[in-house]
């Protein structure tokens, strides 16, 4: 039987937003806290759009683009219901080359699925499986070293070069994060 996976299962539901009136620097201020790639922009009760980290670089420092964050974002973006399998979101993003996808259950926001919450959970399945082959296959060879992935301790990203410093496990990004500590 094949594990199923729902965007429900796997969506961040705490979405951090700004008004659709907010400064840039307000959106920008929310994701260095947050430590997150985007924001959605609410008009009232509804999504009027999303910014994200390379709108405020491409658009609002490179292009020198308005002050207000509907002035950068991304309008109208594509959602996703929380009951859709995981593979239909990841399909959606793949084609229409996003990486982040609010979560609307009958017009509400109730969360929202990255592209980084797929590759979380991705690697989890894959180990699942394997451990369900080794027991089904008595005797089975194991994989070859290196072609598991294992999970920054740090970022929680999963990477197939994560190497110790320190006592802790991190990936080539966080690595210097972890040198400075």
């Amino acid at each position: 039987m094949k594990y199923q996976a729902f965007v429900k299962d796997i969506m961040n539901s705490e979405v951090k937003t700004v008004d659709i009136d907010d400064p840039v620097s307000k959106a920008a201020t929310m994701m260095r806290q947050f430590r997150i790639g985007s924001v959605l922009v609410m008009g009232g009760k509804h999504i009027k759009g999303i910014v994200t980290a390379e709108d405020i670089v491409y658009k609002y420092v490179a292009e020198k683009r308005g002050e207000k964050v509907s002035e950068i974002m991304t309008r109208d973006p594509i959602s996703i219901e929380p009951s859709k399998k995981l593979e239909e979101a990841a399909r959606i993003m793949t084609e229409k080359k996003i990486k982040k996808l609010p979560v609307v259950e009958g017009g509400r926001l109730v969360g929202i699925l990255t592209a980084s919450d797929i590759v979380k959970v991705e690697p989890a399945l894959h180990d699942v499986l394997l451990e369900q082959l080794k027991i089904t296959s008595p005797g089975a060879p194991e994989p070859p070293r290196g072609s598991q992935m294992s999970q920054c301790e740090v970022c929680g990203n999963y990477s197939d070069e994560v190497e110790e410093v320190d006592g802790v496990w991190t990936c080539n990004e966080c690595e210097g994060l972890t040198k400075q500590r």
